[in-house]
C-alpha cells in the first residue's frame, strides 16, 4: 500500500498526534497522471559565492541595475559579473536595516539613522534636524516615507531628495492607540503597520500634506516586527500582533499560519526579532520567517500554501538552527543570498547541494502509520527516488539514504543505520528497500539524507497489516 511520508511540516503541540516534518525538502502538486501525487524535492543549494564584506548580511536592493548590499557595517555593489566595490561604511549594528530607491537615490535606515547614496556623492547620513530614527522605508509617489521609531508619528522626505526633510511633513496614526512598526506600499496604497491596527492611506495630492486616511481604512491586526512585513505575489505578508502569519490580500488579512507554526512562533521569547525574505524560483513563490531567538526558519510556499523547515549546519554537521540567509534579491537572472554568519553571498542553484561550502542536511518525518488502536505490521518499505545520480568521485559517488523509525509518536527514535543506496551514478533502476520493520501501536518513519547529490523522493510503499488490539 502506498504509504504518504509528508507534505509538509506539521509538528503539533502533541507529537502523538501529528509529527510529520520536511526539512531542506518541499512538496509539489503534481497532476493526476503523474507517477506520485505529492512528491518531494530537496531545496536548492547555494553555491557560486563571494565574499561581500565582513558580514552578517543585514538587506539588498536592485538600484539602477545595480545590486548593493549592506554588509556588516558597509554597502557594497555587485555587478553581473561578481565585482565588488566598497561604496561606504558606517551602517552601525547589526539586525536587518530598511531600504528603498526613488530613481535617483537609495536610502537606507537602521532603527537609528538614516543614510542616501548616490554614485556622484557616495554614502551620506542624513544629518536634517527633522530626520528622525526609523526601521523601514518606502518609496511612494517620488517621497521617500518613515515610521518615526517609538512614536505613532511617520514622515516624508522632499520630493525626489532624501537629504532633504521638513519639519512639517509629518502624520500619525492615530485610529487606536501604539506604536507605528513599520510601512509599506502595494497597490499605490500605503499601508502602515502599528502595534494593534494598520491603516491605509492614499496620496490624495493635497498642498500641505499629501497623503490621507482611507475613510474607514483601519485594520483591527496589529503587527510586531519592522522586519517581517515583505512585499511576495502581489500581496504583503507581516507577523501580527496576535502571532498569527498573515497575506494581506489588498486590505483583507488572510491567516497563512496553520497551528504548528503558530505553536513556533508562540514558543518564540523574542518575536520582534523576526525578519522574512521573500523570492521566486520556478514558479514557487516563498516565503520564509526565520526567529533568531528560538533559531527556527520555516518557509511558506505560496504555490501550494504549505509549510516545511530550513535551517543549516557547519562543515561538521552541526545544526545552526537557523537557515544562514539574511537577504535575497533576484538580480542579473539569479537569486543571490547574503549570509548572516559572514560576508557570504551566494547564488540559489538547483545543481548545488551545498550551503556556502558547507553540508545540506534533508530529513523527512512520515506520517504516523496506524489505524484504530489496532496492532501494526510493517514487512517492508521501500522508496520511489530518482536513482542513479551519483557523484562520479569522492562523497555522493554511492549515495545513502539512512531510516530511523519511532514508535511513540517521534519521541524516541532508533539509530539511523539502516542506510540503503540511491545508486551509483547510471544506476537508474535502482531499489531502496527496507525489510522487516517490526511491529507497534503507531509507527513512524525518519529519512535522512547528506550525500550532495540530487534527493527526489517520487513516492513511498510498504506491506502493511494489521492485527488484534
Amino acid at each position: 500500500m502506498e504509504i504518504l511520508l509528508a507534505i509538509e511540516s506539521a509538528v503539533s503541540r502533541s507529537p502523538q498526534l501529528s509529527n510529520e516534518r520536511l526539512l531542506n525538502f518541499f512538496s509539489e502538486r503534481q497532476p493526476q497522471e503523474a507517477k506520485g501525487q505529492a512528491p518531494l524535492f530537496s531545496a536548492p543549494g547555494i553555491g557560486s559565492t563571494i565574499t561581500v564584506g565582513e558580514g552578517p548580511h543585514r538587506g539588498s536592493w536592485l538600484f539602477n541595475g545595480l545590486s548593493y548590499y549592506v554588509s556588516g557595517t558597509g554597502l557594497y555593489s555587485v555587478d553581473t559579473f561578481g565585482n565588488v566595490v566598497l561604496c561606504g561604511m558606517g551602517i552601525l549594528g547589526k539586525n536587518p536595516v530598511g531600504m528603498s530607491d526613488n530613481g535617483k537615490q537609495l536610502c537606507i535606515v537602521n532603527g537609528v539613522n538614516g543614510w542616501i547614496y548616490t554614485a556622484t556623492n557616495g554614502l551620506v547620513q542624513i544629518t536634517s534636524y527633522a530626520f528622525y530614527p526609523a526601521y523601514t522605508v518606502t518609496f511612494m509617489d517620488g517621497y521617500f516615507i518613515f515610521d518615526r521609531a517609538g512614536t505613532n508619528e511617520w514622515f516624508l522626505s522632499a520630493l525626489y531628495d532624501g537629504t532633504t526633510y521638513n519639519g512639517l511633513d509629518f502624520a500619525s496614526a492615530e485610529g487606536r492607540p501604539g506604536f507605528l512598526i513599520g510601512t509599506a506600499q502595494n497597490l499605490q496604497l500605503l499601508f502602515l503597520f502599528c502595534s494593534q491596527h494598520i491603516e491605509i492611506w492614499y496620496d490624495a495630492g493635497a498642498e500641505a500634506f499629501p497623503f490621507q486616511r482611507y475613510a474607514g481604512g483601519i485594520l483591527n491586526y496589529g503587527c510586531v516586527s519592522p522586519y517581517t512585513i515583505c512585499e511576495q505575489d502581489g500581496a504583503l505578508f507581516f507577523l501580527g500582533a496576535d502571532k498569527v502569519f498573515y497575506r494581506l490580500q489588498a486590505n483583507v488579512p488572510i491567516r497563512v499560519s496553520t497551528h504548528p507554526i503558530e505553536t513556533i512562533i508562540e514558543q518564540d521569547g523574542s518575536i520582534e526579532t523576526a525578519f522574512c525574505l521573500a523570492w521566486t524560483w520556478e514558479g514557487h513563490k516563498m516565503v520564509a520567517l526565520t526567529f533568531p531567538n528560538s533559531g527556527k526558519t520555516v518557509c511558506y510556499d505560496i504555490s501550494t500554501g504549505r509549510w516545511h523547515d530550513r535551517n543549516s549546519v557547519d562543515a561538521n554537521f552541526n545544526d545552526l538552527g537557523t537557515w544562514r540567509p539574511g537577504s535575497v534579491l533576484s538580480a542579473y537572472d539569479q537569486v543571490y543570498f547574503g549570509d548572516r554568519l559572514s560576508g557570504n553571498l551566494g547564488i540559489l542553484d538547483w545543481g548545488t547541494y551545498t550551503e556556502y561550502g558547507n553540508p545540506m542536511v534533508g530529513e523527512i518525518l512520515s506520517i504516523h502509520i496506524h489505524k484504530e488502536r489496532l496492532r501494526t505490521f510493517v514487512g517492508r518499505l521501500e522508496l520511489d527516488v530518482e536513482a542513479g545520480v551519483g557523484a562520479v568521485t569522492g562523497q555522493g559517488s554511492d549515495p545513502q539514504i539512512m531510516l530511523s523509525r519511532s514508535l511513540d509518536g517521534g519521541r524516541t527514535w532508533t539509530q539511523p543505520t539502516e542506510n540503503r543506496s540511491m545508486g551509483k551514478i547510471g544506476e537508474y533502476t535502482k531499489r531502496m528497500r527496507w525489510m522487516n520493520q517490526g511491529q507497534g501501536r503507531q509507527m513512524q518513519f525518519k529519512l535522512r539524507v547528506t550525500d550532495p547529490v540530487p534527493r527526489t523522493i517520487i513516492a513511498a510503499a510498504g506491506d502493511i497489516s494489521f492485527g488484534m488490539p
